[in-house]
């Protein structure tokens, strides 16, 4: 991480061509891929225990870096909870409480989806979005999407930043409303 923040987002650094990347949208900001955008992976939350069951042979990044920094604790304990951000937004929604976690993914050439993820049932859950078809799967620890029966990496977001990062190339799937 490059330690600056674009709209209370953390911004990347890639240190071979200093281009600055969103996190969120994964776009390069700034620098010699400006506009370039990454390929998006599917991120699983478990804690090690799960982890060890789960692939016995993983490798586990060590606390062990080098430097004086305390790995153990969040540095940010708390700021999911509070109405403050770190920095001020260019756009606001209040759809949502601004810190509700969402799953977010991307349909190919189409708007990024969030859903709230408190609202999400276990089950697949199937609609039509942008005129295509949308298949999302929770099964209380992993939640999967597919467009067109292509899969669609999910990651995590809060909603103050879905809303200012995505703006108008956003839709909000609400399950619990169907």
């Amino acid at each position: 991480m490059s330690g600056l923040l674009h709209e209370s987002n953390l911004v990347m650094y890639d240190r071979t061509t200093e281009s600055l990347w969103s996190q969120s949208r994964g776009v390069a900001l700034v620098g010699e891929y400006t506009g370039i955008e990454l390929e998006l992976v599917s991120a699983v939350f478990m804690t090690v225990g799960e982890l060890r069951q789960e692939i016995p042979g993983a490798l586990i990044l060590s606390e062990d870096t080098g430097h004086t920094r305390d790995y153990r604790h969040n540095p940010y304990a708390g700021y999911e909870v509070s109405e403050q951000l770190i920095a001020p937004v260019s756009r606001q929604d209040v759809r949502f409480p601004m810190k509700e976690i969402m799953y977010v993914f991307r349909m190919p050439d189409g708007p990024a989806v969030a859903v709230p993820r408190d609202d999400l049932p276990s089950g697949v859950h199937s609609t039509r979005l942008d005129g295509r078809e949308v298949t999302l799967e929770h099964d209380g620890v992993r939640t999967t999407a597919a467009v067109d029966g292509v899969d669609a990496p999910v990651y995590l977001e809060m909603w103050f930043s879905f809303v200012t990062q995505h703006g108008d190339n956003a839709e909000v799937w609400e399950l619990a409303a169907e």
